[in-house]
């Protein structure tokens, strides 16, 4: 019955230490880019070309950090058609400013511009973040 005891009151001073740990979280904005890989004319987007784009437009706009993530999307297109293909997935935390939106607004227009595409899926979400 002592063990008991001693066992009850470590696990309630366990439960109310972890109660009482507080992380400090902010609020940010998590904002997701879709891209497709797929071009008009049937071909793909190459690693290299993705890996081109990443280094030279999403690094240097996001110096803060991204996420990148390999998907597989499909979608209905322009001309009523269902599309499927490779995407990838980019993913910025940020405190989501007119600045930062134009910033993100630029990175989804040249990924139209240099690879013939219809859309860059955008998506915004509010959210507490803790590092």
């Amino acid at each position: 019955m002592i063990h008991f005891r001693k066992l009850v009151s470590f696990v309630v001073l366990l439960a109310l230490t972890a109660c009482n740990t507080s992380y400090r979280a902010v609020r940010m904005t998590k904002t997701e880019l879709y891209f497709g890989l797929s071009k008009p004319d049937g071909s793909v987007i190459s690693p290299q070309a993705w890996q081109a784009f990443a280094d030279t437009v999403i690094a240097t706009t996001f110096i803060e950090g991204s996420t990148i993530i390999d998907g597989q999307g499909q979608w209905l297109g322009k001309n009523s058609q269902l599309i499927s293909e490779p995407s990838k997935i980019l993913i910025i935390l940020s405190k989501l400013t007119p600045k930062r939106s134009t910033q993100i607004e630029i990175v989804r227009e040249k990924y139209k511009k240099y690879y013939e595409q219809e859309a860059v899926m955008r998506i915004d979400e509010t959210m507490k973040v803790a590092f």
